[in-house]
């Protein structure tokens, strides 16, 4: 009976050991991905660039590097964010993914992993410039950019001058000025025959609205968030929102014309939004816009000439069993060797302080960006615009009901300039619907 006990104790130890064996075997095969000795990650991106330079990029990772291959799938705009957020956050999903701004459902439900565990040096850190403080939490890096949007004021050259301006308005009061001087002379049967000024957002395209507002709203001085509650709704609100109204209240805008689509055809003599939009316009290479348009910084507000920012990253899922292998990905692709892609692409703002940079980096850049002088002249002072007044403090602030708050933007925002409803009445909705998510 011992005899037979010994036995099954024997034959229970030796399977357990072969268990140990075959377990460490698989875990070693799921890490190195098998037979090639690579470990195989997946990465989910958006096509904010081409999804032919994100295959070259992917391409030249996995020719370069004997240890990680990483697997792509890119998404679309229409529910690429939702897909991931709602991969991620269920516990599954990929190891790398696409992030643009730090959203709360991610920060609480702690599936980011830091620069520190992902291998990022000090040094490696002090290579972003201060806009990095709006991907931290509890100071640390959980999402890593690529390259930043920024609005930017788009004018054309040629209206202006005909009207008698040498360059761009600065300020608020003469962007008002231009308008107002364009629309007045173009008035025909009481509408303008040429917009001075024409936001985005008021027309079909409503979403863009967010960015419009954002924009004036950061340089009024606004704050989205304070002790916990929205509070859209205060004089720099007011102001910002007030000073919208005014173009369509004394009929020097009208809503309904695209105001990209209205600048190329000579009906808009000017409209702010994100960088990129001449890229996927093609304005750099129409030959019908060929000198005839530019884009400045924005203009200075009450507070400051700060505007709307945002930006295209990466970050890593803290619930990946390969995390030391996604890190190895994104430290090579969220550097500076790789920066100059993204700003070639569609003229995205450089995450990185280039003055920090290796020097043949560095030099590189300045040689592209030296063929477009003035935009990226124009592209460098916003980010210096946007840095000095701290904007990377509203970006964080923005997380907080930022679901809630893009949706009721617009259905509000809108009917407040066009006069259908108070300012106050329309951010007070917006605070109302924003403080209830928080809330509850």
């Amino acid at each position: 009976m011992k005899y037979a006990n010994f036995s099954k104790n024997l034959l229970l130890g030796v399977t357990m050991i072969f268990m140990i064996i075959l377990t460490a075997g698989c875990s070693s095969d799921a890490e190195t991905g098998g037979e090639n000795g690579k470990t195989k990650i997946k990465v989910w991106l958006l096509p904010f660039i081409e999804p032919e330079e994100f295959e070259s990029l992917v391409s030249e990772f996995n020719a370069s590097h004997h240890s990680v291959e990483v697997e792509l799938t890119m998404l679309g705009w229409s529910d690429g964010r939702e897909q991931i957020k709602t991969a991620i956050t269920s516990g599954t999903g990929p190891d790398v993914f696409y992030l643009g701004s730090l959203d709360e459902e991610y920060t609480q439900a702690n599936v980011l992993v830091p620069a520190e565990v992902l291998g990022f040096s000090q040094k490696e850190i002090e290579t972003f410039n201060p806009l990095i403080e709006g991907y931290k939490e509890n100071g640390q890096i959980m999402a890593f950019p690529l390259g930043y949007e920024m609005n930017m004021l788009f004018y054309r050259k040629d209206i202006l001058s005909k009207y008698g301006f040498e360059g761009p308005p600065a300020t608020w009061d003469e962007l008002y000025h231009t308008a107002k001087t364009i629309s007045e002379a173009t008035m025909d049967n009481g509408k303008p025959g040429v917009m001075g000024l024409q936001i985005n957002g008021m027309d079909e395209h409503r979403n863009a609205m967010n960015l419009s507002w954002g924009s004036m709203f950061a340089a009024a001085g606004g704050q989205y968030i304070k002790d916990g509650e929205s509070v859209l709704n205060s004089p720099e609100g007011q102001e910002a929102l007030s000073f919208m109204k005014r173009f369509y209240e004394e009929n020097l805008a009208i809503p309904g014309l695209s105001a990209v689509n209205g600048f190329a055809n000579g009906e808009v003599a000017m409209f702010y939004f994100t960088q990129p939009t001449a890229d996927q316009q093609d304005w750099y290479n129409d030959s019908n816009m060929a000198d005839k348009w530019g884009m400045a910084p924005m203009p200075k507000g009450p507070e400051s000439a700060a505007g709307h920012f945002g930006g295209h990253g990466v970050a890593v899922n803290s619930r990946s069993d390969k995390i030391e292998a996604a890190g190895e990905f994104v430290r090579w692709l969220a550097s500076p060797e790789r920066t100059r892609v993204f700003m070639e692409s569609a003229h995205y703002i450089s995450p990185f302080n280039l003055e920090k940079v290796d020097s043949e980096v560095k030099a590189e850049i300045e040689e592209f960006t030296s063929k477009q002088p003035e935009v990226w002249e124009a592209l460098n002072q916003q980010l210096d615009n946007n840095i000095n007044a701290d904007s990377a403090e509203l970006f964080i602030q923005s997380r907080q009901g930022y679901t809630e708050r893009w949706a009721a933007q617009p259905s509000h925002l809108i009917p407040a300039i066009t006069g259908e409803t108070s300012i106050e009445e329309s951010l007070e909705n917006i605070d109302v619907q924003v403080n209830h998510a928080i809330n509850y």
